[in-house]
């Protein structure tokens, strides 16, 4: 499924519907063909398919529901992911009859945000969000526990996308029996892990003791190379705040350790640059379970997988109703959700068609880079079916 036709198809938006079209007939086929449970939400904004793998459908023969849920935003890792995965189960590369317990149920939602694949504009960040505007990583929290709040924004009923109400409703029932465990994967990439990578080379050492880390994920790119590289450090805590109210960080180095970590910076850029930049990330309830899956994941795949100490990081932001809070929003007993983030491809996509007409070699490093997010969809999948 994955070679140079399929970018071809993304980078010709005049393709996208029949592409859409096209991939809504592959997971038919695939569902006919193994007599799994293919469904289509449907909403206005077009239909979500979704794919039920197990012996039986019946609750009360269910004790593990595993969800993978793909293309919330334009992140196609998921959904190209997913089809791939179901591809490697039809030719018998992978074997669900060896992985797939009796009492286990798969829930496959590779395509999520179907207008925003169809009709990525520059007014809605190449497909990021909803017809709306709307960002449907939002609204989970206020779908699966009623009355949630987030910090930043009033819901109501009739602001909520019908996409995430469909989909709690196709999983109720398994919702409301307390004694099934509900294991969540969302799929997602991130223009963060290539951004932070660049303004910490290009600036960390330049600002010394004035640079603000205002985010989790640049504190964990430092710390990932201190630990890669052993820097010694005894100024305590490493990420300091300045005042009890600040809304960043400062980090506790001395010039002549700043300059030694910008250096291995650069050096770890330069020897990641062919690998694929990722992470999982968890809340408190799911740690356990996401910290042995992606230790298992990374083990696999270190060969394509930037270098790292820290292959899953807690998700340290403010309540905004994403999937991966919904394991600590005590809404029952047994969930635990966790996100998979690598690299984003296609960030802003009109610039990537601009690229691929001047780079002769963009469809080649595009598509094997593409590859390797497949590759890490695939195998977090599989090992998620096998990880109780």
């Amino acid at each position: 499924m994955i070679d140079n036709k399929i970018i071809d198809k993304l980078l010709d938006l005049n393709c996208r519907i029949n592409l859409y079209e096209e991939i809504l007939n592959i997971l038919k086929n695939h569902a006919i063909k193994r007599k799994y449970h293919y469904v289509e939400l449907e909403t206005s904004e077009g239909r979500i398919p979704v794919i039920m793998i197990a012996k039986s459908l019946n609750p009360d023969d269910v004790k593990y529901v595993k969800i993978f849920l793909g293309a919330q935003h334009n992140e196609y890792n998921g959904l190209f992911g997913i089809l791939e995965f179901l591809t490697m189960v039809k030719t018998e590369k992978i074997s669900l009859n060896e992985i797939l317990r009796e009492d286990q149920l798969l829930i496959f939602a590779p395509l999520m945000n179907p207008y925003g694949f169809i009709h990525p504009r520059t007014d809605n960040k190449s497909g990021y969000y909803l017809k709306n505007g709307s960002n449907l990583n939002r609204y989970w929290g206020y779908v699966f526990a009623p009355g949630f709040l987030s910090e930043k924004d009033n819901f109501d009923d009739n602001s909520v996308p019908e996409h995430a109400i469909s989909f709690r409703k196709l999983i109720e029932k398994y919702w409301i029996k307390e004694d099934i465990r509900i294991y969540i994967l969302d799929i997602h990439e991130t223009s963060l892990l290539e951004r932070y990578l660049k303004e910490l080379t290009n600036t960390l050492y330049e600002k010394s003791i004035t640079y603000k880390f205002s985010h989790w994920l640049q504190e964990g790119i430092v710390y990932n190379i201190i630990k890669l590289n052993k820097v010694p450090f005894s100024r305590k805590p490493l990420f300091y705040k300045c005042s009890p109210n600040a809304d960043h960080t400062h980090i506790n180095l001395s010039m002549k350790q700043l300059e030694q970590v910008t250096e291995l910076l650069l050096e770890y850029t330069s020897a990641n640059y062919e690998k694929l930049a990722f992470y999982f990330c968890y809340s408190n309830k799911s740690k356990d379970y996401c910290e042995r899956l992606a230790n298992i994941v990374y083990n696999d795949l270190r060969k394509i997988l930037w270098d790292t100490c820290f292959p899953s990081f807690i998700h340290n932001i403010a309540k905004h109703g994403c999937v991966v809070q919904l394991s600590d929003l005590e809404i029952r007993r047994d969930v635990y959700s966790m996100e998979l983030e690598s690299e984003k491809l296609f960030f802003n996509i009109f610039n990537e068609i601009e690229k691929a007409k001047i780079e002769n070699d963009y469809i080649s490093r595009k598509t094997q880079k593409f590859y390797k997010s497949i590759q890490l969809v695939v195998t977090s999948i599989k090992t998620m079916i096998e990880l109780f």
